[in-house]
């Protein structure tokens, strides 16, 4: 039987996969590729031998934000390996040759703290979500209705969009968006509003003052209510490198508010751009310097900052940017501080 208990909360990206097996081909973590057709259901009964776990694995991938929508090409991890801790299970009954051994952690004894430097070259990855105004987005109306029963919607179900700007043609493509956060602020200003990106639709037929479109993606759930606009990219490939240079910025938002703890592959927003020299690709560690103990999460400046994680740069404008967490030893929350150089103040080096 799989110790759930041993598992650690692990979140996957979209992977181009050429088989649904457990992969030998990542050097961080153990996963399963999503294929047509699974559900976490019959995910959990073939790998943990058990169908009636599938809410303990749920728990574990929280990048899942409905248990009854899973997409092929996603990632279902299964324990955590990172620089820091070694995995401590495994499933059982799975063919030894689908399960990649472990690495032992590197031996950096004397470097504290122990750092991500690993190269993910052309990592598939997913940003789904946004902060902007209504007018960023350049939000065209809402969907007013679908041709299906049900209240969630996905690919390939035919939604209708009230449009009154007279512009909208055949063959128009938009995004979906629903806010999760009237107001953001960053630097002591709102900077707008917080808007989950679920998808993206195809108009087929223009009418007066209705457009039918076809969902075309759909990263989450979509209902009616929901508003369009102009399409931001959700599925990113970005090289994630060891974070280099001297560069600071601060988490100021996090997609998921509703979740208690970050993850891996979550979306964070970061309160520099690149006026600050932070562009797409710019890699940062997250760092922190407090006792854990202390539920006030205050900062102790007599304490060294000690890496907890790692964020790629997947968006960015002048002054704020869009990263996704690659890695992740604790939890990464919003406030925490980013840098290139953690301690640098030691020596030429940090």
């Amino acid at each position: 039987m799989f110790s759930l208990s041993l598992l650690a909360l692990l979140v996957g990206s979209p992977a181009h996969a050429e088989e649904g097996v457990v992969s030998m081909g990542s050097p961080t973590s153990d996963y399963y590729v999503i294929q047509p057709g699974d559900t976490l259901w019959s995910i959990s009964s073939r790998f943990l031998n058990d169908p009636y776990a599938w809410p303990q694995l749920w728990s574990l991938n929280e990048y899942i934000t409905n248990p009854h929508w899973i997409y092929p090409g996603n990632r279902i991890y299964f324990r955590l390996q990172d620089h820091l801790t070694p995995p401590s299970a495994q499933p059982e009954d799975v063919p030894a040759e689908t399960v990649r051994v472990a690495q032992a952690a590197p031996a950096d004894a004397c470097d504290f703290p122990a750092r991500f430097n690993e190269t993910q070259p052309a990592s598939a990855m997913q940003a789904p979500g946004v902060i902007g105004t209504a007018d960023d987005l350049n939000l065209r109306g809402k969907i007013t209705a679908a041709d299906e029963p049900g209240t969630l919607l996905g690919e390939p179900a035919y939604v209708y969009l009230n449009v009154d700007d007279g512009d909208t043609k055949c063959g128009d493509t938009f995004s979906v968006f629903r806010m999760v956060q009237k107001k953001v602020r960053a630097n002591g200003s709102i900077v707008g509003s917080m808007y989950r990106i679920l998808g993206e639709v195809q108009v087929i037929r223009v009418d007066d003052h209705i457009a039918t479109a076809r969902i075309r993606n759909s990263y989450s759930e979509i209902e009616r209510g929901d508003v369009f606009g102009d399409v931001v990219p959700v599925a990113l490939t970005v090289d994630v490198k060891a974070p280099t240079g001297d560069l600071e910025a601060n988490i100021y938002a996090r997609l998921n508010n509703e979740q208690i703890l970050a993850n891996l592959q979550e979306t964070v927003f970061i309160d520099r751009g690149t006026t600050d020299g932070i562009n797409v690709g710019s890699s940062l560690y997250v760092v922190e310097r407090r006792d854990p103990i202390h539920l006030d999460d205050k900062v102790d400046d007599s304490l060294p900052e000690r890496v907890v994680g790692r964020v790629v740069v997947v968006r960015a404008t002048e002054d704020s940017a869009t990263a996704v967490v690659v890695n992740a030893a604790r939890d990464v929350q919003v406030g925490q501080h980013l840098t290139t150089l953690p301690n640098k103040s030691e020596n030429g080096e940090r």
